[in-house]
């Protein structure tokens, strides 16, 4: 570190090392980390200390802090979270009493469990997080803040605000993504690195991810989405972990990730560092492949007057696309959709032959859970193919983020699109019960708000990575309203964020009475969405009061169930249910624009009757 030179200097003048891990390296040397190794820096600054001298030796220019997760929203325990200034403090005090003048120090800040388009999502308490670490990092006399291993392109412009609104002009700002196929986001690298260098960044990079292909594929673009206006980094991975002996093995060596980076620096990037499963060894092999490109000559960095910061705008939306399933009924007078749940068991004819009646008798679509309250099912997609191929009807396939992860849904939605179907449902689902012998673990990676935006995206002809799919799927996508809801309003704005990342079409839990299906028609009208208004006919007492009292979401009006009580004949049970969802249908008619039509178990025959007064109806719209 030249005591005449400023970080964003000596990158002008040639490629620059960073360090390697701190996290992964510190579990390699035996030190217990589960609490996150940021609070290591009081509980045992001698460890960090060792690990900073040991890349210093190595040859590393620029140290980081170890403050990647030092933030109030990811610090592990209570009492921690209140430490957030005292432990970076200390994390930056500790980097700088080890480079002391012969290396630079940026404090590391990484993303917080919150993401712009999360449900929970909570602008102002992100923000002031963001500002409260990097106000005690500046505090401290780091020389650079670097934001590292961001997958939300939106949370890391919104770091990237709030950290130079506190570190002013005077710091340089480092910016690095996880990449996949040379996206992020959904987006290019070129693209990426655009909006970032609007925003503010002075270096804008890659870092973990897919170990090396993901950063070798991302250079290039962000080289080009840079151009002379910030400099371009890249800490890759040790390579793709794997699993070996229950220990997580990165097996890259560090020649060969050195050759790497100084195929990188060759090409122009300037910051080469290491992230997971990297060492001081790995530190220094890059520093030897570097050796005959240090302090070369550069194209001097054009850098943003940070005393007019240029806001990146968002990118406009656009408008979902209605697909096969809303295509196919647009001239169809009170649609209906009639659900069916797959067997639990192999024997699926039957199912298929009750669809198929149902289409006959005037369905326009079979909808098909998936594992109902988490109860395993005939898988709903292969059902749907062969409904499909059997009938040519529309079929629509829910989708439970419970089941699968990011991986898992895509893969779903690839194949089903595949096999024809033209419409999914995006659900969360209902959680997977404790207890019993079997251990069943729900997943949750995302939500149905998660599930939607990547649906639209394959809609649009990419992967969640922004992959190009060589192709489009054509879904309707379609979600669930909670009609029985305490906070309606709450469930309709969670509705309306559905309709913006790329719902069309929505099927609510039943209603029971008019009064309750004019609230909820209200409720989603808002939305701009093509509504289905759910009716269940509780055929029997027994269903009635499992429905009431044990499904999630379903409340029965009292009226209904003592007239089922008053029944002693299930015969005349099923005719009084049949009769009050009759009625309701008649009363609601004229205000409908969709019928989502539930069958009561696996008891198909009783939406017939429903389907023929639907069709009776249509005759007088």
């Amino acid at each position: 570190m030249s005591p005449h030179l400023t970080l964003l200097e000596r990158l002008s003048e040639g490629p620059l090392v960073g360090d390697g891990a701190m996290g992964t390296y510190l579990h390699e040397l035996g030190y217990d980390i589960r609490q996150g190794p940021e609070t290591l820096v009081l509980t045992d600054p001698d460890a960090v200390r060792r690990v900073h001298a040991a890349y210093l030796e190595a040859g590393a220019e620029l140290l980081e802090t170890n403050t990647f997760g030092a933030n109030a929203l990811l610090l592990a325990t209570p009492s921690r979270a209140g430490q957030v200034q005292e432990i970076n403090i200390a994390a930056a005090r500790l980097a700088l009493e080890a480079a002391g003048a012969r290396a630079w120090v940026a404090g590391s800040i990484g993303p917080v469990p919150l993401a712009p388009r999360d449900e929970g999502w909570n602008e102002p308490l992100v923000r002031a997080t963001y500002r409260e670490q990097a106000q005690a990092l500046c505090e401290a006399g780091v020389h650079a803040l670097l934001l590292e291993t961001f997958e939300d392109l939106d949370l890391l412009l919104l770091a990237l605000r709030e950290t130079r609104a506190v570190a002013g002009s005077r710091l340089p700002i480092i910016a690095q993504m996880v990449f996949a196929d040379g996206h992020a986001s959904g987006l290019s690298a070129d693209a990426v690195a655009q909006r970032l260098v609007a925003g503010g960044a002075d270096v804008v990079g890659a870092n973990c991810g897919r170990g090396l292909p993901a950063i070798r594929q991302a250079v290039d673009g962000l080289l080009a989405g840079c151009g002379e206006r910030a400099f371009v980094s890249a800490y890759p991975n040790a390579g793709y972990p794997e699993q070996i002996g229950g220990r997580t093995v990165y097996l890259s060596t560090p020649a060969y990730v050195a050759e790497q980076t100084a195929n990188w620096a060759r090409r122009g990037v300037r910051l080469l560092g290491g992230c997971c499963g990297t060492t001081p060894e790995t530190t220094r092999a890059i520093c030897q492949a570097l050796a005959g490109l240090r302090r070369t000559p550069a194209v001097r960095v054009k850098r943003m007057d940070s005393a007019t910061p240029v806001v990146a705008q968002p990118t406009p939306p656009v408008a979902a696309k209605p697909g096969g399933f809303l295509d196919a009924i647009r001239e169809t007078r009170l649609p209906v959709i009639a659900e069916l749940d797959p067997p639990p068991h192999l024997d699926w004819q039957p199912m298929a032959n009750g669809a198929r009646a149902l289409l006959e008798a005037g369905a326009q679509a079979i909808s098909l859970a998936e594992n109902p309250l988490a109860s395993i099912r005939l898988d709903n997609v292969f059902l749907g193919a062969a409904i499909r191929r059997a009938t040519g009807g529309q079929v629509i396939c829910h989708l439970t983020c419970r089941d699968r992860n990011s991986l898992g849904l895509q893969s779903t939605l690839m194949g089903a699109h595949a096999a024809g179907i033209e419409a999914v449902l995006a659900v969360t689902g209902d959680p997977a019960p404790h207890g019993g012998h079997a251990r069943v673990v729900s997943v949750y990676e995302l939500t149905s708000l998660g599930l939607v935006r990547l649906a639209d995206g394959m809609n649009r002809g990419h992967a969640a990575t922004g992959r190009d799919l060589k192709g489009a799927t054509h879904f309707s996508i379609g979600v669930a309203f909670n009609s029985a809801a305490a906070n309606l309003a709450a469930e309709t704005a969670r509705l309306r964020r559905k309709a913006d990342e790329g719902a069309t079409f929505v099927m609510t839990q039943p209603v029971f009475t008019p009064d309750h299906a004019r609230r909820v028609l209200d409720a989603t009208r808002s939305a701009g969405l093509r509504v289905f208004i759910g009716f269940l006919p509780a055929v029997n007492l027994k269903l009635a009061r499992y429905l009431h009292n044990e499904v999630p979401g379903i409340r029965l009006p009292e009226a209904l169930l003592e007239r089922l009580a008053a029944l002693p004949d299930p015969a005349d049970q099923e005719r009084a249910a049949l009769d009050h969802t009759l009625q309701l249908l008649e009363t609601l008619a004229a205000e409908l624009n969709g019928v989502y039509l539930i069958s009561p178990g696996s008891r198909w025959r009783a939406l017939l009757p429903l389907l023929a007064r639907v069709q009776a109806l249509r005759q007088n719209r």
